[in-house]
């Protein structure tokens, strides 16, 4: 038995080594309850492990080991792997149940048991994160939560501090795994979504009752020839306010250009003609996306029955139009595609690819006849265009918040590198919010969907590349026919926009931009 300060008071008394190097809360004694019920349940097995040799933390390794077999079949046979979970569980549950029944109970045994416990729900949201069933971003951070969480719980406990309930989330994890294994429900990221803000909470309170517990307990005041050196209550804000200014000068500092475009103003006040509609009344659609082909207009649609559809209208005014579908894990990441030497450019947000699709051969054989794929890497282009630059057809590719920089970028030294990164001659600074694109002539027109003031902004593609930014280099701006229009795109001598519900706007260009547009 060791000697540990108590809950309440902060003195000593004697308690079981594992009874403290957990990371429970004021739910302590419902879990300690089940511990024990444990321990009943598996007092069957124990006399045959210890006949075995085996020791407690054996059993920790054992279930440790068994988190191979749910990364190697998490998707190739969740089945198997759902049962590989299961033994850990069970072997996280036995581990410390056969140590306190033969009296073996130890703090380096209770940390091996607590170590264990956990990798299994690291293990868990990283193959989630691995196989695309959440982004990235949101499960690092869920993970990243759940360990402080746990981290915190453990200190709080050791020092003897009282806690409240602490909500951890790793069974409802495994349950979601489960749910997924069974019907291929894809939950994880809302559970993750929803776990991950009570977590947040939670390490700010954990954090704030660890640092009043340690002043607490152990700090003593600070005096030098007998003076008190803390400052007083007046100067206790600067301390304060001191750090809380650093992080709010690096986060303007650092989000300068999103902020501007955010507080953007329109400079050309443009006259909108509702044109035709391009999609049936009746139907029942979702369109994703608009691009011109030979001063012909296309639109890219999902169907009710979740079909892609590309359509190439022969006849806007009646809706004639022909058409070819595209695979259905194409999940397109921008909405105003390019067409370029009659092959159409969608970037692929599944495959992190950049598709190129031959217009003229997929609408003769009725499906997507790809004829180019090139990774991506990280970008995450949200629009991209096609400009004559020094003579040659370059390619414009914005991506959004991660970088906020739109490239141009060389096609045949990016496919002879094998990425589109490879073929970057030069960059400049967007409205880091690009959904939309085109150029005409020299002039890049670029739709920024900042939050709550979208405005399509013009700039010369010269002085872009050559330092300003998009917000700065934009002499002209001006609002969109419909929040969420889709485009712009020159469409003879118009300037088109496409709203969701299917109506198509127009405006002649050479009335509102540059003179060196055309």
């Amino acid at each position: 038995m060791t000697k540990i300060p108590d809950d309440r008071s902060g003195s000593f008394n004697t308690k079981s080594p594992t009874e403290y190097l957990h990371y429970f809360g004021e739910d302590r004694a419902l879990q300690f309850r089940l511990r024990d019920k444990r321990t009943q349940f598996f007092s069957f097995l124990f006399p045959r492990f210890q006949r075995a040799g085996l020791l407690p933390d054996t059993i920790s390794y054992i279930g440790i080991s068994l988190l191979a077999g749910v990364i190697l079949y998490f998707v190739r046979d969740p089945v198997m792997a759902s049962l590989f979970l299961a033994g850990h569980i069970i072997c996280d549950g036995l581990d410390g149940a056969f140590a306190r029944h033969t009296g073996m109970a130890s703090q380096s045994g209770a940390f091996t048991d607590l170590v264990c416990d956990q990798l299994g729900m690291v293990v868990v949201g990283l193959m989630a994160i691995f196989h695309h069933m959440v982004s990235p971003l949101l499960g690092t951070v869920y993970i990243a939560l759940y360990l402080i969480v746990v981290v915190f719980g453990v200190i709080i406990n050791v020092m003897g501090l009282r806690t409240r309930i602490t909500i951890t989330s790793k069974y409802f994890l495994y349950g979601v795994y489960g749910i997924w294994a069974g019907w291929e429900i894809n939950l994880f990221p809302w559970l993750i979504s929803f776990f991950s803000v009570i977590m947040a909470l939670e390490v700010v309170v954990g954090y704030v009752r660890l640092k009043r517990g340690l002043r607490r307990k152990f700090d003593s005041q600070v005096e030098v020839s007998g003076e008190d050196v803390r400052p007083d209550l007046p100067y206790h804000s600067i301390n304060i306010a001191l750090p809380i200014l650093v992080l709010v000068i690096i986060l303007i500092g650092a989000n300068i250009i999103p902020i501007r475009s955010i507080f953007a103003h329109p400079t050309v006040s443009i006259a909108w003609t509702d044109g035709p509609t391009l999609t049936d009344s009746n139907e029942n659609v979702e369109i994703l996306g608009l691009s011109v082909h030979d001063d012909r207009i296309v639109i890219m649609v999902r169907l009710e029955d979740g079909t892609i559809q590309v359509r190439r209208f022969f006849d806007v005014q009646r809706g004639g139009f022909e058409s070819f579908a595209i695979p259905e894990y194409v999940n397109p990441s921008f909405s105003t595609f390019p067409i370029s030497e009659g092959v159409l450019f969608v970037a692929d947000s599944s495959t992190r690819l950049l598709l190129g699709i031959d217009m003229d051969a997929s609408i003769a054989s009725r499906r997507a006849v790809i004829v180019l794929t090139l990774p991506l890497g990280y970008l995450r282009v949200t629009a991209m265009s096609v400009i004559n630059w020094n003579d040659k057809k370059m390619w414009l590719a914005a991506n959004y918040l991660y970088t906020r920089r739109t490239y141009l970028v060389d096609p045949d030294k990016a496919l002879k590198k094998g990425y589109i990164l490879g073929g970057v001659v030069a960059s400049y600074a967007n409205g880091s919010f690009p959904s939309g694109m085109t150029a005409i002539g020299h002039n890049v027109l670029e739709l920024n969907r900042a939050p709550m003031n979208p405005l399509v902004f013009e700039g010369s593609l010269k002085k872009l590349i050559h330092g300003k930014s998009l917000v700065e280099a934009s002499k002209r701006r001006f609002v969109p026919p419909h929040p969420d229009a889709m485009g712009p795109l020159k469409w003879g001598e118009n300037l088109i926009m496409l709203a969701p519900s299917g109506s198509l706007f127009t405006a002649p260009f050479q009335k509102y931009l540059s003179a060196d547009s055309g």
